[in-house]
């Protein structure tokens, strides 16, 4: 069996390292499975999973639909994993002779992605049902539930992948201060950069050195430049590598994510297989390992 996932990102994000885990695992049970990148991204894609030889030497490149097109030959089975992999697709397909079958592996709901005026927003909508008898799959019931009411189509379950050799409880957790991470996003707005600098400082002030606050996902000029709360003491790590957040998540007692939503929170359940405490939003599909106030907590950013 031969998969072709489709995936023209740099890497990095929680939609990616799915991908990326899913990979390594296919490729250890001996399915051949390869990662299709486009030429923008491909180098850094390599460089964000070199640690993962099963995934970066399975990473393939292509600089169009026709070059997309020559990478289906042969395959069984090809994934689009992301809404502008999905046009892509279509299109290579009417190139090749090749009739694998197609499926959409859905992580996000990703009209939400851009505003509806960006034709953007058009293309990301219309990705659920581009390709006729596309099988779309996703790993949260609400990711399921706001596709099949948007778009009147049925959406599998699949189970989500968390990669045990990286994500795992340590012992080496300070006693004299809380820990508390978080991530950083300025690019990314959902993720509420601004409330959760602003929450983090009132922390910060209230507690002062009963804790110890550190942030990651951005460079310190990421957060000057997007003026987000920064006057108070707290450590940042910058953009980190799976290991490194892994490192990090066992020193801390507490992760915090204050984004709008999330359809998974990946680096929430993640923080928990390192043995910290997770408060992530309860809008989305959080609920599928938080239960609140029994392992976890899971709040409403809106609630006064």
């Amino acid at each position: 069996m031969k998969v072709l996932y489709v995936l023209p990102v740099k890497g990095g994000g929680g939609g990616a390292h799915s991908v990326a885990q899913e990979v390594n695992e296919l490729v250890k049970m001996g399915i051949s499975a390869q990662i299709a990148v486009n030429q923008k991204n491909f180098a850094s894609f390599v460089t964000c999973y070199s640690d993962m030889p099963n995934v970066s030497r399975n990473v393939v490149e292509f600089t169009d639909e026709k070059s997309l097109a020559a990478l289906l030959n042969n395959v069984d089975s090809v994934v689009c994993t992301i809404f502008t992999s999905v046009k892509l697709v279509k299109d290579a397909l009417t190139i090749t002779k090749s009739k694998p079958k197609v499926s959409y592996y859905a992580q996000d709901y990703e009209p939400l992605f851009v505003q509806p005026a960006d034709p953007m927003w058009q293309e990301a909508f219309d990705s659920y049902t581009l390709i006729p008898n596309m099988t779309v799959f996703a790993k949260t019931d609400w990711i399921r539930n706001v596709i099949t009411a948007n778009h009147g189509i049925e959406v599998s379950k699949v189970s989500p992948s968390i990669d045990h050799d990286v994500y795992y409880p340590g012992l080496n957790k300070s006693q004299t201060q809380v820990w508390i991470s978080a991530m950083i996003r300025p690019s990314t707005p959902r993720r509420a950069p601004q409330r959760t600098m602003r929450v983090l400082k009132n922390i910060a002030e209230e507690f002062g050195n009963k804790v110890n606050i550190n942030v990651f996902g951005c460079t310190d000029e990421d957060i000057f430049t997007a003026n987000l709360p920064s006057d108070f003491d707290y450590t940042n790590h910058g953009v980190l590598s799976r290991n490194q957040v892994s490192a990090l998540l066992r020193k801390s007692h507490l992760f915090i994510d204050l984004s709008d939503y999330q359809a998974f929170g990946r680096t929430g359940l993640e923080a928990m297989a390192c043995g910290c405490v997770s408060l992530v939003p309860s809008t989305g599909g959080t609920d599928e390992y938080i239960k609140h106030n029994e392992n976890g907590f899971a709040i409403d950013h809106q609630s006064r």
